[in-house]
């Protein structure tokens, strides 16, 4: 036999003990028993459905009766909420393959391990303020890099800050650099005595 109550509060510790009003100020206590790995205790007001355990007079909650998301046929949607039961961070795994993360604060990714990111097509990366990578070292590997923008001049840092060296006559800022070719020689600057590292287009 089967219950539904109201969700009045929850004891969290080793397990979710919750407790239900089946009726009017009846109330019961049960454990949450959830699918593997699942850690999502209800809030106030929840609707729970409690199933009777054989044999010793107990109920266990297994399942909370839950607003739709928009999920469409074969699609999962997860989601947190906060104690007023508004939606926050949402998590889309949607029936043609797109999995898509929603929230209105940060996300933070931490591993001990490396940390790969792959993809057969595009990355991108985009950011309305600033865009900050920090590394002790730091290798960037590919055919052709394209920077836009200008540089200030500081004194410091790997651009030029003016479009022709006033040594060579050469143009010195380019938006794109690719690896040196055997064919192409490579560039002397007097400026900086030395050859330059990349054959710039």
């Amino acid at each position: 036999m089967g219950r539904i109550g109201k969700h009045l509060k929850a004891e969290i510790d080793k397990y979710i003990e919750q407790v239900i009003e089946t009726r009017l100020n009846y109330k019961q206590t049960a454990l949450t028993f959830a699918p593997s790995g699942d850690d999502s205790p209800p809030i106030k007001d929840d609707r729970i459905i409690l199933v009777s355990i054989d044999g010793n007079g107990k109920f266990a909650a297994v399942g909370v009766l839950t607003a739709s998301q928009g999920a469409k046929p074969g699609e999962k949607i997860l989601y947190s909420r906060n104690e007023d039961g508004e939606v926050q961070a949402i998590l889309s795994l949607l029936n043609d393959g797109k999995v898509k993360l929603e929230t209105p604060e940060e996300i933070s990714v931490a591993t001990e391990k490396d940390l790969k990111t792959e993809s057969k097509a595009n990355v991108e990366v985009s950011a309305s303020q600033k865009m900050t990578l920090k590394a002790q070292q730091m290798e960037l590997t590919g055919g052709t890099l394209k920077c836009k923008g200008t540089a200030t001049p500081s004194g410091q840092g790997p651009f030029c800050a003016i479009s022709v060296c006033p040594f060579s006559s050469c143009q010195s800022a380019r938006t794109r650099c690719s690896q040196p070719q055997h064919h192409k020689p490579r560039r002397f600057c007097p400026r900086e005595s030395s050859y330059t590292e990349h054959y710039w287009q």
